[in-house]
């Protein structure tokens, strides 16, 4: 027996239940996706909170900026 043609395409509708998991799993990835960006700008903001107070304490001509800076750590260290 052959199928008809609408037979064939009722297995690949998505039910009620498939639908809301597909959108169940994109509100998640945009909430991680998001969620990753806030901590990215949160680092960039502090960064640049920092990288400003150094210039600043460089245009007033203080000579104890050093303090505000951590000091380089060697990348590999040479006997």
């Amino acid at each position: 027996m052959t199928e008809g043609q609408y037979e064939k395409e009722e297995f690949l509708e998505q039910d009620e239940e498939e639908a809301e998991n597909a959108g169940r799993t994109k509100s998640v990835v945009a909430l991680g996706v998001l969620a990753i960006l806030v901590v990215i700008g949160l680092y960039v903001v502090n960064r640049l909170r920092d990288v400003s107070a150094v210039q600043d304490c460089m245009m007033t001509r203080a000579t104890n900026c050093n303090d505000m800076v951590a000091p380089p750590t060697p990348s590999s260290v040479r006997p």
